[in-house]
């Protein structure tokens, strides 16, 4: 007897679609998740370098926070001195260097109500005095900063009066 084996069944074909389906969906949800990490640990990563600054600078006379790009990475410098001549970063080096962001990770802020975004670098003050920041070289206050990279994007909220920051 001779069987005639040269198809496959309608049952076979809908296995093997679901399972390249629930393959195909997961491998596209871990390539988003991913992608849009770095993003995330960088904004968490400003946001602490932030608090951890501004508790440093209310013991200073004078203090700067420059977060900038190099390379391709995001990085931060914190500038403190106790001179009543205040921080020069031209003659002075920072008292702390971090790399806060990997390559591809692309960070903008805004001023005031301002929508327009900024390229890096950016300086934050915070006063002595009260916590809050101090205004910006233009005369605005920055009060967000965006990070994104593929696809994803955070945004840290500054509140100058106050300053705190925070992820939203």
């Amino acid at each position: 007897m001779r069987q005639d084996n040269r198809g496959i069944s309608l049952v076979e074909v809908m296995v093997v679609v679901a399972i390249l389906a629930v393959v195909g969906g997961v491998g596209i949800w871990g390539i988003n998740t991913m992608s849009g990490k770095p993003a995330q640990q960088c904004a968490q990563k400003i946001v602490y370098s932030l608090e951890h600054h501004r508790t440093s600078a209310m013991a200073r006379v004078d203090a700067r926070y420059v977060l900038y790009e190099n390379g391709g990475k995001i990085y931060v410098d914190e500038y403190l001195t106790n001179d009543l001549g205040g921080v020069d970063e031209s003659t002075m080096s920072p008292a702390a260097t971090a790399e806060i962001g990997s390559a591809g990770v692309k960070v903008q802020y805004t001023l005031g109500a301002d929508p327009t975004r900024h390229d890096l670098p950016l300086r934050l003050s915070f006063d002595r005095s009260s916590g809050a920041f101090k205004a910006q070289a233009g005369g605005g206050h920055c009060t967000q900063i965006f990070v994104s990279r593929g696809g994803r994007e955070y945004t840290v909220t500054l509140v100058p009066l106050t300053g705190k920051v925070y992820i939203k």
